[in-house]
């Protein structure tokens, strides 16, 4: 039995009856319920797309993938699986939960050994996962070394794990182009068709052929303007942070035992964004006053707000420790004279960070001394950035994008812009 789904990026979307019984799952109908981009609809309203329907698209453009280079029928099904399940392991808004769940119990979200292999529990109401694997038999370590980019045995001389998690990706070419639309941005235009007919398998590798390199210059290009538009936006990054720390605290303060942040992290993954605001907004205090806040869009200000390459190395690489920012956080607080809960300290990214597609392996003719006529080249791999001044640039000038933020009430502004440069630019 197959149907279709109507999706407004890639339009009908085929599905059979394996991805209607994943479909159907306890943990796939949770991700209708978790914002694909966090909160980022605070600044673009149409933001409103979940990971149910990224799922679909990943599911989608897998499909197409794997009708251009031939994988057989048993590697199909587990890689299509592998595209249907790969963001079960988000917390409630996506990524903006990721820090602390992995802070809590060290998992990110490709972490989900725990949802694939949990024991099968007959007369339940709810499907899950486990029980769907189980029931058909399948490889759950392939599909789980398909979900982390890694390859699962040896049986396999192809690299699929590359498929859905590596440099050049379907997971990347459905979320660009998706999130793009429902921001509402221009940015994200990437020609996927394009890109998929021009990847291929060389010696074992997933490559790009000479016809993919210019949709792939496309996808970088694009992820590049959609980092300071869209995912690093000040705004969504205030908000974030906010709900962060009112978490945090939550969870602290609610401590009942040694393994209880561990336990309260883990339940987050079974969590959907409506819960954990009714829990914060129930919740006395810092972190009620921080969801109200967020509610509301009475958000934190900007104090200092730079870009990372205006540090000293020796600060950037400070920041880019957590317990470190907190340290920062303490310390600007306590010279401007404010509450430390009213301090937030963003920083992005890593100082030197390049783009990681840019490493993407392409196949090219090697020129021989002394071939004469129409003799072939043997061919060799080069990365993306050797054959793409266009991408070799992207990635140097990446990092410009990031910055350094410090966020305050706007009350405490000057006292606190004050105070953190002294920190940042002692």
């Amino acid at each position: 039995m197959r149907t279709a789904i109507r999706d407004p990026i890639h339009g009908y979307i085929e599905i059979d009856e394996l991805a209607i019984e994943i479909l159907d799952t306890v943990e796939m109908q949770r991700l209708r319920r978790i914002r694909q981009l966090g909160f980022s609809y605070l600044v673009y309203p149409g933001a409103n797309h979940t990971r149910f329907e990224h799922s679909l698209g990943a599911y989608h453009l897998m499909n197409v993938l794997l009708d251009t280079l031939g994988v057989s029928k048993e590697e199909e099904k587990e890689l299509l699986v592998a595209s249907l399940i790969h963001d079960v392991g988000h917390g409630p808004y996506s990524h903006v939960t990721e820090p602390l769940i992995k802070k809590y119990t060290g998992k990110s979200h490709e972490d989900i050994e725990d949802i694939i292999f949990e024991p099968v529990e007959k007369n339940k109401s709810a499907t899950t996962i486990a029980e769907v694997l189980e029931e058909r038999r399948m490889d759950k370590r392939k599909i789980m070394g398909y979900i982390k980019g890694e390859k699962a045995g040896e049986g396999n001389k192809r690299g699929l794990s590359k498929i859905l998690n590596g440099e050049i990706d379907v997971d990347k070419m459905d979320y660009l182009v998706r999130d793009s639309y429902y921001t509402g941005v221009a940015y994200g235009v990437v020609d996927n068709i394009r890109l998929i007919r021009g990847l291929d398998f060389f010696k074992g590798h997933l490559v790009i052929t000479e016809k993919g390199i210019l949709p792939a210059e496309y996808l970088l290009f694009s992820r590049f303007l959609m980092h300071p538009t869209v995912y690093s936006h000040h705004t969504s990054q205030i908000a974030q942070l906010m709900f962060l720390k009112a978490l945090e605290y939550y969870i602290e303060s609610e401590l009942e035992s040694e393994d209880y942040a561990r336990q309260y992290a883990l339940a987050l993954r079974k969590m959907d964004d409506a819960e954990i605001i009714i829990a914060l907004r129930n919740a006395k205090g810092y972190p009620e006053e921080m969801m109200e806040r967020i509610n509301e869009r009475r958000l934190f200000k900007r104090a200092v707000y730079t870009g990372i390459n205006e540090l000293s190395e020796s600060v950037a690489e400070d920041l880019s420790e957590e317990g470190r920012i907190r340290e920062v956080e303490a310390e600007i607080s306590k010279r401007a004279g404010v509450d430390e809960k009213y301090v937030l300290v963003d920083f992005q990214g890593q100082k030197g960070e390049e783009l990681e597609e840019s490493a993407a392996k392409v196949v090219v003719d090697k020129p021989l001394q002394g071939l004469r006529g129409r003799e072939q080249s043997p061919r060799e791999f080069r990365s993306l950035r050797e054959v793409s001044s266009l991408v070799s640039m992207l990635s140097r000038v990446f990092r410009e994008n990031y910055k350094v933020g410090v966020y305050t009430l706007e009350n405490y502004r000057g006292a606190v812009k004050k105070s953190a440069e002294a920190v940042l630019w002692r």
